[in-house]
């Protein structure tokens, strides 16, 4: 299995789920006394070449950071990076997870263990299983992800077909071009297909046929590919001392989500884990982010709203349209991706505007209420200015999707591009080194392009805008940026990818 991802390396992204930030807030909701992300200690397992973490040690520079992987390769190719940036606060190891000595670690307040639990033999996880155990401080966490039964059987099936489809293939190279052949050919095969396991499977062929090589390999022709009920999960982690907390997508704990009938139907399950486990048997779900603690440790099961309305906020959305403070007809946001998301009550429309127009600045509840009121006072709103507990439980809900961020601790930089625009040095290397994602303030990957990643390079802080719009028109007239568009398009983009590296805290003063 070395020699398989010696071969090709993971597609370099940051999780943001997996942030300290983002654990340490889960945390607070249920009680739990969680270190700041400011001043932690952090270990990844599978850190493959530190995609994950080394832009969360370029960020936070008082905490540290420990990683681990069993790819050399991989390891050398993170700890030049780490090398070129100067970073002291963090390492890369190369190590078996089997072999780690929890005495030798010393202790986290974070274990990551992203894309690693279910591909893996038993013994392995049992080990990750005993390091959160013997490596988390008291108050703290470990995020574990994994496929879930019983939804991952469909895309189970989809992994029966690519092995069978690569079993004479040798190397990554043939075995990924042998596994694109047979979902091409599926894919044809199931064009006018109605059924809805044909319509899933469809589905999940589009996705891979864009995904990146690594997913598709990693993911489906890996040797271990494991997936189980949540409920063995939790009877797993608890022979280890340790306790379910909550997972990072939080909406799912609760039953509102599913449909009356469905609610209905699981009413009179008192126990919150079985239930859990039934909601996931009515979703078919098919994978976990979830977050661990000490079994030793005091939990909250209720969630503290009051704790909630303590955090500061972000929100990487943009108003679709025009939006009414007047009434709660919906308006419509959208996600990077496009996917829509209504929002209804006015000041809650009013708030996701003040952190679009801020962002990637963080501020705390008081100000978005107040700044929400005044400009809902002055479209006329005045009857839904008083409603504090209607943002709240929206922006809670919104926060639950992951639609807004929230963070214990703010981020001040505000939107802006500097007449000589400067990228930090992370994110020049990045451009540099081909990553096709760029590590926000926020830790949220920003796709990059082949003109993007040439414009990073260029924000040195020593040039003007219009000196950098005329040096790329250059380049891309000449070939040299293999790109099209005239003069005006290439200015058009440069500005606005400037105004997107601002609000995404790429550009440093």
């Amino acid at each position: 299995m070395v020699d398989f991802y010696d071969e090709l390396t993971y597609e370099t992204n940051p999780f943001p789920e997996t942030h300290p930030g983002n654990l340490a807030a889960l945390g607070r909701l249920f009680g739990v006394q969680t270190p700041l992300a400011q001043q932690c200690r952090v270990l990844e397992l599978g850190s493959a070449t530190g995609g994950n973490i080394i832009p969360m040690a370029w960020c936070l520079p008082h905490s540290e950071f420990v990683g681990v992987e069993l790819s050399a390769p991989q390891v050398a190719i993170g700890q030049a990076v780490i090398e070129a940036l100067g970073l002291g606060n963090i390492r890369l190891d190369v190590g078996d997870i089997l072999e780690l000595d929890p005495a030798q670690l010393g202790q986290f307040d974070y274990i990551i263990a992203h894309g690693v639990y279910s591909w893996v033999p038993t013994a392995v996880r049992e080990k990750i299983l005993a390091l959160a155990r013997d490596c988390l401080t008291p108050n703290g966490i470990a995020y574990i992800s994994y496929n879930v039964l019983p939804g991952w059987r469909m895309r189970g099936s989809v992994r029966d077909l690519l092995l069978y489809a690569t079993r004479d293939a040798q190397g990554a190279d043939a075995k990924y071009h042998a596994a694109i052949a047979a979902l091409q050919r599926l894919q044809h095969a199931l064009q006018d297909a109605q059924a809805d396991s044909h319509r899933y499977v469809q589905k999940e062929i589009g996705y891979l046929l864009k995904a990146h090589p690594s997913y598709l390999l990693h993911e489906y022709l890996a040797g271990e590919n494991n997936a189980f009920l949540f409920s063995e999960f939790l009877a797993d982690s608890g022979r280890h001392g340790l306790q379910y907390l909550c997972e990072t997508d939080l909406h799912t704990l609760f039953d509102t989500t599913l449909t009356p009938p469905a609610q209905a139907a699981l009413g009179d399950i008192d126990d919150p884990l079985q239930h859990e486990q039934w909601m996931d048997f009515v979703r078919m779900r098919t994978f976990r982010q979830s977050l661990l603690c000490r079994a030793d440790l005091p939990l909250e099961r209720d969630i503290d709203v009051d704790v909630f309305t303590t955090f500061y906020f972000s929100a990487n959305l943009r108003l679709q349209g025009e939006a009414s403070f007047t009434s709660t007809t919906p308006a419509t946001f959208l996600y990077p991706d496009n996917t829509e998301l209504n929002v209804a009550h006015p000041l809650s429309k009013a708030a996701l505007l003040y952190l679009q127009e801020v962002h990637p600045y963080t501020p705390d509840f008081a100000e978005l209420l107040a700044n929400a009121a005044q400009r809902v006072q002055a479209a006329g709103g005045k009857s839904f200015v008083s409603e504090r507990g209607e943002l709240v439980s929206e922006l809670f809900s919104l926060y639950s999707y992951r639609a807004v961020l929230g963070h214990l601790q703010p981020c001040l930089m505000h939107p802006g591009v500097p007449e000589r625009p400067k990228a930090s040095d992370l994110a020049r290397l990045q451009a540099a080194q081909g990553w096709e994602s760029i590590a926000s303030v926020h830790h949220l990957g920003l796709s990059v392009d082949a003109f993007a990643s040439h414009l990073l390079q260029q924000l040195d802080g020593t040039q003007t805008i219009s000196e950098l719009t005329e040096k790329l028109s250059a380049a891309v007239a000449s070939g040299a940026l293999n790109v099209a568009g005239s003069r005006k398009e290439v200015r058009d983009n440069v500005q606005h990818l400037l105004t997107v590296f601002a609000r995404h805290g790429v550009l440093v003063n």
